[in-house]
């Protein structure tokens, strides 16, 4: 009998799987408007009641006009003695705040800069005029958490009796080279103390030059502020009650400012530029 073997056929192959090239994680791509710079809008208010009008400059920063960012936070800063609204103008903060947002250092924002004249009841224009003024104009809705206030010299003077009396409006207070003049030191325990009542104390920050005529005023404070009991901080650098010292310092000024805003930015997921 004849024998048949068989043979079997391989199995057939299976093609190895294939998978496409992993897409890569998208980047952020800078929007063209921040190699514009801000701008710099000069203006006055006159509410009823007033006496004089209120002028004031508006920092409005890289790439607002084309309003990706409904609300912004809002920074009052108040200039020296004997200056004007174009104090920090004149120091370079419209250059500073450019360079640091376009490297996303800063978190955009409005930076009103009020002048404090004759005749005109400063306190109550900055907090009850030209703040609502400028969230209502310029920056969209927003608390006390994203509005903050500073000064130079007797500028600190009044941000710190401003944003003391006004807590509900200012959640940080900046005093670069503070002079504040002695009778306010006598309200500051009352302030305080009626801030923390209110469960809303401001952030506090003391910024000294070493060889700064008002040192011995800032140290009186910090003083105080300890014996209160109240956090703040402080620092203290080479330099002199100067502009040159100022400008220097702008930077860093602006940063402190910011960085709560730029941290819950960044918390949420909001990009910066």
């Amino acid at each position: 009998m004849a024998t048949t073997t068989a043979t079997l056929a391989p199995p057939p192959t299976r093609p190895s799987p294939t998978f496409p090239d992993p897409t890569p994680a998208p980047t952020a791509t800078p929007r063209a408007c921040l190699a514009q710079p801000g701008r710099i809008v000069v203006d006055e208010i006159v509410a009823e009641g007033m006496a004089r009008s209120q002028p004031y400059r508006v920092y409005l920063p890289p790439c607002y006009d084309d309003r990706s960012q409904p609300d912004y936070p809002v920074l009052i800063l108040i200039h020296g003695l004997q200056s004007t609204d174009s104090q920090w103008d004149d120091l370079g903060l419209d250059e500073t705040a450019d360079a640091l947002i376009r490297d996303g250092e800063l978190t955009p924002m409005v930076i009103v800069m009020p002048w404090e004249r004759r005749g005109l009841d400063f306190e109550a224009s900055v907090a009850e005029v030209l703040l609502p003024h400028i969230r209502e104009t310029f920056a969209g809705d927003g608390g006390r958490r994203t509005t903050a206030i500073g000064g130079l010299s007797r500028g600190a003077g009044w941000a710190l009796r401003i944003g003391l009396q006004h807590p509900e409006l200012f959640g940080a207070i900046g005093l670069h080279s503070p002079a504040v003049l002695q009778p306010d030191m006598f309200y500051v325990s009352d302030w305080v103390e009626a801030a923390r009542q209110s469960s809303q104390v401001p952030r506090l920050w003391i910024d000294i030059a070493e060889r700064d005529t008002s040192r011995a005023g800032a140290q009186e404070l910090a003083a105080l502020l300890a014996d209160l009991g109240l956090s703040y901080a402080w620092s203290t650098t080479p330099g002199e009650h100067s502009a040159a010292y100022w400008s220097t310092r702008m930077a860093d000024y602006l940063r402190w400012y910011g960085e709560p805003w730029k941290r819950e930015a960044e918390m949420i997921g909001m990009a910066l530029p």
